[in-house]
């Protein structure tokens, strides 16, 4: 609804500086007899936008909610007087017309401050102070994490394997984040131990070292063809890498071992992957790498393209044609379909892509959508229901409580199956929700807890 309000009054603060337009609108009333008609029509669309204006509990925490419920009023006020006062109205509208810009260039100007201040905000209530890590009723809490962003199930479905992200550009300076394993029995954190093998699923050029930091982000596990279990990882720390794993379980515990790595080009700068089994991937680059907080703010209002879908195979990437769009985040591959889902963050959209003939067959409206998780015949994922503007101080936080929603969506149609929303709780920004059984496990890109919620 914000950006609706943002296009909305846009339109408005330029159509009202177009005197032929305005002055069609003025003759009609000036020369009619009576509006009861057209009174009436704009009074009760005052009445229905009051009275969704103030549908939700706590609508007055919500920019659009108040702004929906202001026009509300601002129409049932406007279509009582042209019932009523047609005269008085005929009056103002001939002083107007005679002042014709002295007053719309001030309206215009108030529309287009209106827009914008619409669009920056959305939730203006108060966040709630979750630096304790304590559950509540609603969500319980595993705490010891820090940066859960990514969650995929080990093949024995007896683990979460998480990715800790150390942070990514523009939001927050680099810094190194590690991998962590949940028991799903105990909830218990485990940090894996990573054996440097020989490179064999890489580029050759890439190299590890033992004591190499890694900047994990958007993870992937597939069974390969040849039957191993393959890890890939898209890494900011220290350089802008993807790397692999090995995963096999010895004496109980799942261990890693690494088996190569891919550097990636300064053009490009990766969020997600999406294995195949026979070791080629794909990725999504998001934006520049050297983009400003200020230009990913503006991609983010206009909803312009800023990147695209790429394929590594044969030791090259290439860009997928149709690709583009608002800030590409998190991916989902259907291999035996060859429909690829991607998130487009900033554009607040989840589209199904079909491979074969590189188009986008499908989609859904989902606020700042991120990591796509398939289970079943159902897509999982989360939304932040709110704008940039609205996170304050989050990133000197530990955890921030703003409002956020977790979608299930039907895989063929992308179309709603349930949608669980939450404010002022003990979780926020989310990432990723896993469904396992009747508990769903969510992670974070600024947390040091994982979430989880019963269905």
């Amino acid at each position: 609804m914000n950006y609706f309000y943002f296009f909305f009054f846009l339109l408005l603060s330029i159509l009202i500086l177009i005197k032929p337009f305005t002055s069609i609108i003025g003759k009609w009333v000036l020369n009619s007899t009576s509006l009861r008609k057209t009174g009436s029509f704009t009074f009760l669309i005052g009445c229905l936008c009051i009275y969704f204006g103030v549908q939700n509990e706590f609508w007055y925490e919500r920019v659009w909610a108040i702004t929906t419920l202001t026009l509300g009023i601002v129409l049932a006020i406007r279509g009582l007087v042209v019932i009523f006062f047609l005269d008085s109205v005929k009056k103002l509208l001939s002083l107007y017309m005679n002042n014709y810009f002295k007053i719309s260039i001030p309206f215009s100007i108030f529309f287009i401050f209106i827009s914008f201040l619409i669009v920056l905000s959305d939730y203006i209530g108060p966040q709630k102070d979750i630096s304790a890590c304590e559950s509540d009723l609603e969500i319980q809490l595993v705490c010891g994490f820090k940066n859960p962003e990514d969650i995929v199930i080990t093949p024995d479905e007896e683990y979460l394997l998480i990715s800790e992200m150390g942070g990514v550009g523009p939001y927050v300076e680099i810094e190194p984040g590690y991998f962590a394993l949940m028991n799903l029995a105990t909830n218990e954190r485990i940090v894996p131990i990573i054996s440097i093998e020989k490179n064999i699923w890489g580029d050759l050029t890439c190299k590890r070292e033992n004591s190499d930091n890694y900047g994990p982000h958007g993870i992937d596990l597939i069974k390969r063809n040849d039957g191993r279990y393959q890890l890939g990882v898209i890494s900011h720390y220290p350089n802008e890498t993807v790397e692999m794993f090995e995963l096999l379980k010895e004496n109980d515990a799942w261990k890693f071992y690494w088996r190569g790595c891919v550097n990636v080009p300064d053009n490009l700068y990766f969020n997600d992957i999406s294995l195949k089994k026979d070791g080629s991937f794909y990725a999504t680059h998001m934006y520049d790498r050297e983009i400003t907080m200020n230009k990913w703010l503006i991609t983010s209002l206009l909803k312009s393209n800023s990147g695209y879908l790429v394929k590594w195979e044969n030791n090259s990437f290439s860009k997928v044609p149709n690709s583009d769009g608002s800030g590409p985040n998190g991916i989902v591959l259907e291999e035996d379909k060859n429909i690829i889902y991607i998130s487009y963050n900033q554009g607040d959209n989840l589209t199904a892509f079909d491979l074969s003939s590189s188009t986008k067959i499908g989609s859904a409206f989902i606020q700042s959508p991120d990591n796509p998780f398939i289970k079943n015949e159902s897509i999982w994922i989360t939304a932040l229901n709110f704008q940039p503007n609205d996170a304050g101080d989050c990133v000197d936080r530990v955890a921030c409580s703003l409002p956020f929603s977790i979608h299930e969506l039907n895989k063929e149609s992308l179309e709603s199956k349930n949608i669980y929303s939450y404010s002022k709780t003990v979780f926020g920004l989310p990432t990723v929700a896993v469904p396992i059984d009747e508990n769903i496990y969510i992670g974070s890109f600024h947390s040091d807890r994982l979430g989880i919620i019963k269905k």
